[in-house]
């Protein structure tokens, strides 16, 4: 390996700092072949063969005088002097603060760093890293002053070079730094004079670089053959200043941990900010795919999503993308074999592939070679094991993404996932509150589909009472007075909610108005039957109870079509009331349309009390499951009329749906509840 200083030094063998085990080394030098002794001219004797340590004019020599005298050979000195250098900050020497205000050349003071400026670095590498230098680490130049004190301790320059290969050197901080960049050669020459020597000719050096993961930041360097003959001394300041290197490289390693941390965590803020605020999908995507591009600094990207969520073979729809061709995007086949790779991905596993265009992997590498693309990373978007889509990341030059990075587009990737999802729930529920709006309208239609008061009818006192089990039900009654007889219904739709609401609405619009064409209620009902089957599938259909009763003469006509009996009560008896039950023969309507039906007449009088309802009275069912039944309804209105004889009809009603309510207790309806109840209390006049 050539080590030229300055350009004007001749090059020659460098050694190899790995030859330590150390991983401050650089390898591929080979020893030096000529003597240090031939380019040295010695400038100040000393009788007892060291080298004396004279400082440059303008040059801190508190160093020196401050730290008391450390024993044994230079070279023991400066091996025990190394390996006392702390991980914990910036490599120093004793006396020096580490964290003081330090500046490159004409540039502003700073503090210690809490990452390094990747975003001011040149050049890209593979691993998209720009070149870092020394200098973005350093604060109070202690690693140059280190180098100065090795140099006065063992009278061997060495100096510290940037990744430029300019040199580093402490200053006396009058102009507001404690280190400064000057140039190769000067400070080579620097390094010599400080311990009286100069440069003669051609210079090999031994170098040990500062190694990190984002590479070579610079390195410690000192002349191959100082012109000792002693090899293991010579050897054992090698391994110092290797030693010295590796801490000096550990702690910027830390730094350069604590950076990508930092800015990774950073990115991960900004993007949970945008989904505090997020309003539009759309937005928050494009913000979390420039994100990924610039913290993993990838060329190109794209999010696409599946078009049915949960079905990971479905086709996916590209909802953002940078730096991608509207020809690449719009291509459907898969890029890889099979589509393995997308499968993967879309199972939880993070695909990278370092280069599209030789991959065994990739179905169509042309389309990677037209589209200049090599490297590319891909993350499933996943929430709670949900597979929602993909985001995919390209590089223009083949590149294997790290462990770390690969961490961080998983991150990015459940960031993006949870918005989709949020996207797609904040989409349900506002398809849900339209829905529960268009619900109540429904609702609030078929409420006025019921009577809105009861009529006032001589001789006679009429209750009813309608509970849906959801917001629209199939259930219904109808009262009304037509050519002085009451008109009583109460029908059933088989099924709850909006389908049966819609029929329950068709069959009660048919008997009002087949009502005034029909000469008998059998008639009305036929008709009403041939309706239902016309327009209802042969699952639907609808149970009626139709009757009329005339106040003058309190007689009751009724007509079933296979709904629940009538019951009458009547004072009299064994037990103090006699039960009827005004059973008529008839099919539910809606299922065959020749079916006829017949009317049943009965005499009614004074304290009759008549009770219609649907099956979901005598139904409803408690938590241990038995169902209120027609024996309780008939139970319960008579223990009533045993204490209350002459209780009205929505005295009645009251009592039979708290009862209803005793028997059930929170136990959710399981079925619309239609009572509707009559008391004759006289002829009318």
């Amino acid at each position: 390996m050539v080590e030229p200083v300055a350009g004007r030094m001749g090059s020659g063998g460098a050694r190899n700092a790995d030859e330590f085990g150390i991983s401050g080394g650089v390898t591929g030098m080979a020893p030096p072949e000529r003597s240090l002794r031939e380019f040295m001219v010695d400038e100040t004797a000393n009788n007892s063969g060291d080298v004396a340590a004279e400082a440059p004019q303008g040059a801190d020599h508190s160093l020196l005088e401050s730290k008391p005298p450390i024993s044994g050979s230079p070279a023991e000195r400066v091996v025990r002097l190394a390996h006392g250098l702390g991980g914990a900050r910036e490599a120093g020497a004793d006396g020096l603060t580490a964290g003081g205000a330090g500046r490159a050349a004409g540039g502003a003071g700073r503090g210690p760093l809490v990452g390094i400026p990747l975003e001011l670095a040149g050049d890209v590498n593979e691993s998209g890293v720009g070149r870092v230098s020394i200098t973005a680490f350093l604060t109070d130049g202690s690693i140059a002053r280190m180098c100065d004190e090795m140099t006065r301790l063992t009278g061997v320059p060495i100096w510290l070079r940037d990744v430029d290969g300019r040199v580093i050197v402490p200053t006396d901080g009058s102009t507001g730094s404690l280190w400064t960049i000057i140039d190769a050669d000067a400070g080579a020459a620097r390094a010599f004079s400080l311990v009286g020597r100069s440069i003669q000719g051609r210079l090999d050096l031994f170098v040990a670089p500062l190694k990190t993961t984002v590479g070579d930041i610079g390195s410690i360097v000192m002349p191959a053959d100082w012109g000792r003959d002693d090899p293991a001394e010579r050897r054992a300041l090698e391994r110092a200043v290797t030693i010295m290197a590796g801490s000096a490289a550990e702690s910027c390693q830390g730094q350069v941990d604590l950076s990508k941390r930092v800015h990774e965590l950073d990115a991960l803020f900004r993007l949970s900010s945008l989904l505090v605020r997020a309003t539009e999908p759309d937005a928050v995507l494009e913000a979390a795919l420039e994100l990924a591009l610039s913290v993993l600094r990838a060329d190109a990207g794209s999010i696409s999503v599946l078009d049915d969520p949960g079905n990971p073979q479905g086709p996916l729809v590209h909802r953002v993308s940078r730096g991608l061709s509207e020809q690449w995007l719009s291509t459907a086949t898969p890029i890889s074999v099979d589509g393995e790779l997308r499968s993967r991905a879309l199972c939880g596993e993070i695909v990278q592939v370092p280069d599209l265009q030789s991959d065994p992997r990739i179905a169509e590498p042309q389309r990677a070679r037209a589209e200049g693309l090599h490297g590319m990373i891909v993350a499933g978007l996943l929430y709670q094991g949900r597979a929602g889509g993909l985001i995919r990341l390209y590089s223009r030059v083949p590149r294997k993404f790290s462990d770390q990075q690969c961490e961080l587009l998983r991150a990015i990737a459940d960031h993006v996932a949870m918005v989709l999802a949020h996207a797609r729930l904040r989409q349900l529920r506002e398809q849900d509150q339209q829905l529960q709006r268009q619900m109540r309208l429904a609702a609030d239609v078929q409420r006025r589909m019921l009577p809105r008061s009861i009529p006032s009818v001589d001789g006679l006192e009429i209750a009813a009472r309608y509970a849906p089990s959801f917001q629209l039900g199939g259930d219904f009654y109808d009262l009304d007075v037509v050519s002085g007889l009451l008109g009583l219904t109460v029908g059933d739709v088989v099924g709850k909610g909006v389908p049966a609401a819609l029929i329950m609405s068709a069959v009660r619009a048919s008997l009002r108005a087949y009502s005034s064409s029909s000469s008998s209620i059998a008639e009305l009902v036929s008709k009403v039957n041939k309706a239902t089957v016309r327009d209802t599938l042969e699952s639907e259909f609808v149970t009626l109870w139709v009757g009329t009763i005339d106040p003058e003469t309190l007689v009751l006509t009724c007509c079933s079509a296979g709904h629940d009996p009538a019951m009458l009560l009547r004072p009299g008896g064994r037990n103090g009331m006699e039960v009827l039950e005004l059973g008529v023969p008839g099919m539910v309507a809606g299922v065959d349309a020749e079916q006829t039906y017949e009317d049943a007449v009965y005499q009614l009088q004074t304290g009759d009390v008549l009770i219609a309802h649907t099956d979901g009275l005598s139904d409803a069912v408690n938590f241990d499951g038995q169902k209120f039944g027609r024996s309780r309804i008939r139970d319960t209105v008579c223990d009533l009329l045993a204490q209350e004889p002459a209780a009205s009809a929505g005295r009645i009603t009251e009592h039979l749906m708290w009862t209803l309510r005793q028997h059930c207790g929170v136990q959710m309806a399981i079925d619309d509840v239609t009572l509707v109840v009559v008391r004759v209390t006289g002829r009318a006049r």
